[in-house]
């Protein structure tokens, strides 16, 4: 029953997540002309069975109060071809038409419209759970094709055919900006840390939530209050605590524990095992075996520490054994995102509304790039100043944290079905572009530290490297001219693009070197072999390592020699791992064009920032309740 007065809608906070569990899996089987039912397609029957959990936490009681929430999903399929569709279209575009052209879109509105019948069976749920497309972006920004149509693919996806894991942030974004004003948080999470069990055949009526949306409310309401803290970004943190052991305790060799304890992948420090390596291509292995076993290697007589967890703990840059810890600059904390205290974008991230106003997504890059919707994101609003000016004692508080304490969620991370295609063709590639715009960004990695955690000299030394007006870094630099100005003339594009070149390369050189390194001897990882070049990644693997047994027939039917790709044979192909990188031609030819394509969506970023407040109002414009994701949207009763 709808409520007796329909505009008393208690919510305390907004859960944001993009479902991608459906993205293109379903979609084939529908496409494929099967008689299967749409309700009946695997990730919209897992949605599906999900509901009454999602409303048991979205009206949750308990000794506590009332902890009454709403839920926005995002299904991104099709999103390309919205934009494309604005941009093209002479007259006023049609959505119509653009279900009709284009096949993904027509699925986007099916699957809308079964999602939508199995809500409106309950009203509380309608009104609570919202499910939006990317046709509901059609009818925010087909308004905008007077202004900047043509710029909007680029900014919103890049200059690519694909959407990438952060692009579906922008309706994160809008729905931030929606609610403005509101006092509401707006908590993002991975869908496969909102849904954390993939357990199917019997209900679940509670998914384990509660305890962190409670204290992720406590920490943003503390932080409105408190005045010295001003703009903030803050998350919790994945179950990393199930990695700390004490003597005499034997040491943590689960394998899935540390798959899924941060957002930076264990994957690169996995040892290559030509033993276990024979055992896959012999089909008594899958890859996913071969990650537990060669994870679980004992090392030592009697065995200490299995040698997975040794390159795992010196890839992520611990201290030793049996706890995690960072005293000083080292491993990813060296070139990226600390591991212990960086944000992390799908556990329980939430953003303040200067935040949102201040800078757009990360949502125009072409490439996946590691850590670009957290770590670097958090890290560009502190370079620009956007965070409360405190000294550095007064920053060792708790709410200027950007990892909140004692707030874990449990992350479902799938299995990986071809590791070697996976971590050197895909994640390798993506996490170096990451440590080059962390480069960019952040001019020491003591600053990626918590104070308390320094010792007095790391103090001083961070004390006389920061700046006490703007930031030292090339592209918040130039950024922050930008925003000032209001323009991004040729010159300063010139000038900035040779500098973040210049320094990439030396990123590269760098991160090079730390990866060729993770091994002892005697033992390779995914890491080194990359890292160290074609020669090693051959002596490792064989073109059919890194292709299904379906994919290598089809290629083989066809007259095509497999081979192993050429992102994966390395980053450099003809030179010494230790030698300097200081000429884009010295890079695998495949990542050359990879590494024009992050800078020059770094550039095009610089122009983003600057047409963002247009961007805003047109967002803020439309009246409120018209648009699902809207607190004030009411389902028709």
């Amino acid at each position: 029953m709808p409520d007796e007065n329909p505009k008393s809608f208690p919510v305390k906070y907004v859960l944001y997540s993009h479902y991608g569990h459906l993205d293109e899996k379903d979609f084939n089987l529908w496409n494929d002309g099967q008689s299967m039912e749409v309700r009946e397609l695997p990730g919209i029957r897992f949605l599906i069975s999900r509901f009454p959990a999602l409303l048991n936490l979205l009206t949750a009681q308990d000794e506590d109060g009332d902890f009454e929430g709403l839920v926005v999903l995002f299904y991104a399929l099709g999103l390309p071809e919205v934009f494309d569709g604005i941009a093209e279209e002479e007259e006023k575009p049609n959505k119509d038409a653009l279900i009709t052209k284009h096949i993904k879109l027509h699925f986007a509105d099916v699957v809308q419209k079964c999602v939508d019948k199995e809500l409106e069976q309950d009203y509380e749920m309608r009104r609570r759970i919202r499910f939006v497309t990317a046709l509901d972006l059609f009818d925010i920004f087909a308004r905008v094709k007077s202004v900047e149509a043509d710029n909007l693919r680029w900014w919103f996806i890049g200059q690519t055919e694909e959407i990438h894991y952060d692009t579906p942030k922008i309706v994160e974004a809008i729905v931030r900006l929606r609610l403005l004003g509101n006092g509401v948080p707006v908590f993002r999470l991975d869908w496969d840390v909102l849904f954390s069990s993939e357990e199917v055949k019997k209900p679940v009526l509670d998914l384990g939530l509660l305890d962190a949306v409670k204290r992720c409310l406590k920490a943003y309401r503390l932080r409105l209050e408190e005045p010295s803290v001003a703009t903030f970004l803050f998350s919790a943190s994945y179950a990393s605590g199930k990695l700390v052991v004490s003597p005499p305790s034997p040491p943590n060799e689960d394998f899935n524990d540390w798959r899924g304890a941060f957002a930076t992948r264990v994957f690169p420090a996995l040892p290559t095992d030509k033993g276990l390596i024979k055992e896959v291509r012999a089909r008594t292995l899958t890859w996913e075996e071969y990650a537990q076993k060669a994870f679980r290697e004992p090392l030592g007589n009697p065995p200490s520490v299995p040698l997975g967890e040794q390159f795992a703990r010196r890839f992520y840059g611990f201290d030793g054994p049996g706890k995690l810890s960072c005293k000083k600059p080292a491993g990813i904390v060296q070139f990226g995102a600390h591991p212990l205290v960086s944000v992390i974008s799908g556990a329980f991230f939430c953003m303040s509304d200067g935040a949102i106003l201040d800078l757009p997504p990360f949502s125009n890059f072409s490439l996946n790039v590691s850590w670009i919707d957290d770590h670097l994101k958090y890290s560009l609003h502190r370079e620009l100043r956007h965070f409360t000016s405190v000294d550095l004692e007064l920053s060792d508080r708790e709410l200027s944290y950007a990892k909140i304490e004692n707030v874990e969620v449990d992350k479902a991370r799938g299995r990986i079905g071809n590791l070697p295609e996976y971590v050197l063709n895909r994640y390798l590639p993506s996490l170096l572009w990451g440590t080059m715009l962390d480069a960019w960004i952040n001019t020491n990695a003591l600053i990626k530290f918590r104070t308390n955690d320094l010792s007095d000299d790391q103090k001083k030394d961070l004390r006389r490297i920061t700046p006490e007006q703007g930031s030292g870094a090339v592209f918040p630099k130039a950024l922050q001219r930008a925003a000032e100005t209001g323009k991004f003339p040729f010159g300063d594009r010139y000038r900035l693009r040779k500098q973040l070149i210049k320094k990439g390369l030396a990123r590269i050189t760098e991160v090079r070197r730390l990866w060729a390194s993770l091994t002892d001897g005697t033992h390779e990882t995914f890491a080194s072999i990359w890292a160290r070049g074609e020669k090693e990644v051959r002596n490792a693997f064989i073109p059919r390592d890194f292709f299904s047994d379906e994919e290598y027939k089809r290629l083989t039917d066809q007259g095509v020699e497999p081979d192993i790709p050429k992102r994966a044979l390395g980053i450099a192909l003809d030179t010494h791992w230790d030698d300097e990188i200081t000429e884009e031609t010295q890079l695998n030819p495949d990542l050359r064009g990879d590494f024009d394509q992050v800078i020059e969506d770094t550039l095009q970023y610089v122009e983003w920032t600057i047409h963002w407040p247009g961007i805003v109002r047109i967002i803020r414009s439309i009246e409120q309740g018209t648009i699902p994701t809207d607190m004030s949207w009411r389902p028709k009763s």
